[in-house]
């Protein structure tokens, strides 16, 4: 997937996943999951179909398999969590070019997204990918409202879709592991989100569109999920204000091709 080169107007540098082979309870603390239980070769057509695009996404790692970090771990005599991290991406200028204003960011997410959506997570379980390089975690959304449908697979109001994301916590021949990339934040269950999300026909569900995108909404405000730099005005905008921005950004239509997350 790529990120919003056009949006941010900087050179992104890719960071390397990172095996770590020490304690990693942050995540754990944070968000007090339970990890999913998986095995080695026993892999589902939807999670096939999710792989193939988290081996697009990262198709600049090493592609070392989690299992040998599992023997790697035990062989220390390790008995902990340990993590494989993404870092992020560092960031180039590039010259005077102005920054997006909050309506041309808006607009290029909104109009680059093949569905966007409001709605809580209910439920949530993590996958390791086919070549078992990676970890992605799928959520159950409970869709409050629809603010951008997807013409071949329809979202309705108080229905449940699939939505993936990067990273997860798993358990692998007894050995917890947790993968993280660190330009996507973890969903929480029971919390509210605002999500611009790529539709996978294979898979019958979404992948988030863009490391850019996606708010969580509290009450009247609002919460980026994005580890970049927003354009003036919605770093604290309340949540009723941005669910009205993205709803203009729509109505105006996408006079011009988007960049795609894909």
């Amino acid at each position: 997937m790529k990120v919003f080169v056009g949006l941010f107007l900087a050179i992104f540098v890719i960071a390397f996943g990172i095996f770590l082979i020490t304690p990693s309870t942050q995540g754990q603390k944070k968000y007090n999951d339970e990890p999913t239980i998986v095995q080695k070769g026993q892999v589902t057509e939807k999670e096939r179909a999710y792989s193939k695009e988290y081996k697009k996404l990262y198709a600049y790692r090493d592609g070392r398999k989690l299992s040998g970090l599992v023997q790697l771990s035990k062989s220390k005599g390790n008995t902990q969590e340990v993590g494989v991290t993404i870092g992020l991406p560092q960031t180039v200028t590039v010259g005077d070019t102005p920054f997006p204003t909050k309506t041309e960011f808006l607009s290029d997410l909104s109009c680059g997204a093949d569905a966007v959506v409001l709605g809580s997570v209910k439920s949530k379980s993590s996958h390791m990918t086919e070549d078992e390089t990676f970890v992605f975690t799928e959520y159950e959304l409970l869709i409050k409202e629809v603010l951008k449908n997807n013409p071949p697979s329809q979202i309705d109001t108080n229905t449940r879709i699939q939505v993936t994301r990067p990273g997860g916590l798993i358990s692998l021949d007894g050995q917890v592991i947790r993968a993280e990339d660190m330009s996507y934040e973890a969903l929480q269950a029971g919390k509210e989100y605002l999500l611009f999300l790529r539709f996978v026909p294979e898979a019958k569900g979404y992948i988030v569109f863009s490391p850019e995108g996606d708010f969580l909404l509290e009450q009247r405000s609002t919460r980026t999920l994005s580890k970049t730099a927003l354009p003036d005005g919605l770093a604290d905008i309340d949540s009723q204000s941005l669910l009205n921005e993205v709803r203009k950004s729509l109505s105006i239509g996408c006079s011009k091709n988007p960049i795609r997350g894909d």
